[in-house]
């Protein structure tokens, strides 16, 4: 039980990327939580802060209240790991760099862990320029998927799904790095990183709940964080693709949703998107970025399965 008299010990761990003053005013609403959280890390991957914000988070790392960790390279799935790899506690508890906390955010995470059964917990994100929403579907998905596509922005509580949101999501520490972690291979902005991870969980046997009460207000802040947009240069046209379809080849191949993302949604998201539909002669050029997108994913998503199966009993 953790000193503060909650059922676990919490890390809450905060993954940061050129951030400055939204870093700091999350991490001052993670230090005013109450029961506390026994440890707060801020993985920073940014490669100089601002003197304000170094100053805030060596101030705080100095008297133990923070544990500030550099990492590098910079990439969203390696911060996580570097978390669990740094991180006391029996849960690890994931946080944005750019939200608004409610009292209680912690103890409502922590509270779930009662439950020894339970492996992870999905909160619920209110995005401050919007709600996300995923659209209403025409039909149900197969039964077999309901776990995955389930829409994580009611207000019910719901167990033995099978996702998460990475700005608002905490799991036992030891199960997450039994099963392998976040996988690094989502590069770039790491899109489905924790739906991957949250998969994986499910498929081995672990408990996931969604608990809209653990809810948080994401800020969506402009600068960055995981962007298609690095230093004034946009990402290039596979990496916005690869993570989409990386997630389709492991989870989804051969079923027909597999051939939705990866011929329709992905293809969207990377060839058709608005600075190439502005200047169509960039289009020839994200096709045959997009063919090599495809053609990465299947080898990393092969030697992925190819390692499991060496590793299974």
């Amino acid at each position: 039980m953790s000193g503060s008299g909650l059922p676990v010990t919490v890390a809450v761990a905060i993954p940061t990327y050129r951030r400055e003053r939204v870093l700091v005013d999350t991490v001052r609403q993670v230090l005013a939580q109450d029961p506390p959280p026994d440890e707060i890390l801020v993985v920073d991957q940014t490669e100089e802060h601002e003197p304000e914000t170094a100053s805030f988070l060596g101030r705080e790392d100095a008297a133990q209240r923070v544990r500030w960790i550099r990492h590098d390279p910079p990439g969203v799935p390696g911060a996580r790991n570097r978390a669990l790899a740094e991180a006391k506690s029996e849960v690890v508890l994931f946080i944005d760099d750019d939200v608004r906390l409610p009292p209680g955010f912690v103890q409502r995470h922590a509270a779930n862990y009662a439950d020894p059964n339970l492996v992870a917990v999905g909160g619920r994100v209110v995005q401050s320029r919007g709600d996300w929403q995923i659209p209403r579907r025409r039909r149900p998905w197969p039964r077999r998927l309901d776990v995955l596509y389930f829409r994580p922005d009611g207000q019910e509580r719901v167990s033995g799904v099978a996702t998460f949101q990475g700005a608002n999501h905490s799991i036992r520490r030891s199960f997450a790095m039994a099963v392998g972690g976040y996988d690094e291979n989502f590069v770039g902005w790491a899109f489905r990183e924790e739906s991957d991870l949250a998969l994986r969980i499910w498929k081995a046997g672990g408990l996931i709940v969604f608990d809209p009460e653990a809810g948080l207000t994401h800020l969506e802040e402009l600068t960055g964080g995981c962007s298609y947009e690095e230093e004034g240069r946009p990402m290039p046209h596979w990496m916005i693709a690869f993570p989409g379809n990386y997630f389709a080849m492991r989870h989804l191949f051969p079923r027909w949703e597999f051939w939705k993302e990866v011929a329709w949604s992905n293809f969207l998201r990377s060839v058709a998107r608005k600075p190439n539909t502005r200047r169509p002669w960039r289009i020839p050029a994200a096709v045959a970025s997009y063919v090599y997108s495809v053609g990465r994913a299947a080898r990393l998503a092969r030697k992925k399965r190819r390692e499991a199966s060496q590793a299974a009993p």
